[in-house]
């Protein structure tokens, strides 16, 4: 009885770290899902953030003197 349960048991992890290792491959490392909108947003709120730097750090020097 306990070859079974053993049997059984690996098995068991053998199929779960051939679907944890499925999941990780099948996930895409990208910026949005590939949609033009997607990249056109994401560019400009890249924009959005440097210029919104910019005027961080504008205020920065003037308040330092600069």
């Amino acid at each position: 009885m306990s070859r079974p349960i053993g049997l059984l048991l690996a098995v068991s992890v053998g199929a779960a770290l051939v679907v944890l290792f499925a999941k990780r491959a099948r996930e895409v490392a990208s910026s949005g899902n590939g949609h033009a909108a997607d990249e056109e947003r994401i560019q400009m709120l890249r924009e959005r953030i440097a210029a919104a730097r910019r005027r961080l750090r504008d205020e920065i020097d003037s308040v330092r003197g600069e």
